[in-house]
């Protein structure tokens, strides 16, 4: 799938960027970049796919006939505004905050710690 594949590279080159020009690092850390590109093929590629095509599109049967409109038929349709609006909060409020940002920290923290760790006291 072209945007699976897609992701996975976009995810890998976002990290070298980071890595090269933001931190300047003289190597790059492969490890972490594998990571990234592991996160940006099975999230970004499976799971957002899996959210965005069929199921906002089993939600929001009329979301592709509304982008297709020109602009001044969009102002007129308050049903279609409402359709839109609707996806943004889901993707936003919903989506973002419950789904994505706990699996991208939960990634970043594996690459950038030894693995994941326990807190608390054990025997």
């Amino acid at each position: 799938q072209f945007g699976v594949a897609f992701s996975t590279v976009k995810t890998s080159v976002s990290d070298l960027v980071v890595q090269l020009c933001v931190e300047h690092r003289s190597e790059v850390d492969w490890r972490r970049n594998a990571a990234f590109a592991t996160f940006g093929c099975f999230y970004l590629g499976g799971v957002q796919y899996a959210l965005y095509v069929p199921i906002f599109g089993r939600m929001f049967p009329r979301a592709a006939a509304f982008a297709a409109l020109p602009m001044r038929d969009k102002a007129k349709d308050a049903k279609g505004q409402f359709a839109v609006a609707a996806q943004v909060f889901l993707d936003q409020c919903v989506h973002h905050p419950f789904c994505y940002f706990p699996a991208f920290y939960l990634t970043k923290e594996i690459v950038t710690s030894s693995g994941l760790s326990t807190t608390g006291g054990g025997p």
